[in-house]
């Protein structure tokens, strides 16, 4: 049973967007803002790493768009792109890799 079901509400009357951590976020923090300051960078992929549709939005970014999605920045090719991705450490990948595999 999920948290949602605990609660009594129906998790078929969301959209993965409407759970997400960030809903209401200003998208520049994703795009532009993450891409020219390493300290909002790592804020944004603490934020995405804590997220409880953290799978839902990598997806998003692996089928071909551009920006952070699931604390990746994606290349719009369906690949991280890695100057955007160079702050992050071993530790952190290893994260992405464990919130990606979880059931």
């Amino acid at each position: 049973m999920t948290l949602l079901e605990e609660l009594g509400i129906d998790p078929s009357a969301f959209i993965w967007e409407d759970l997400a951590l960030c809903n209401g976020m200003d998208t520049n923090l994703f795009f532009d803002d993450y891409e020219a300051d390493k300290q909002t960078a790592i804020q944004i992929d603490n934020c995405c790493l804590s997220c409880p549709v953290f799978k839902e939005c990598a997806a998003v970014g692996a089928e071909g768009n551009y920006g952070v999605f699931g604390s990746v920045y994606w290349n719009g090719s369906g690949k991280p792109d890695v100057n955007r991705n160079l702050h992050k450490t071993p530790e952190v990948w290893q994260r992405i890799r464990e919130r990606l595999s979880e059931e």
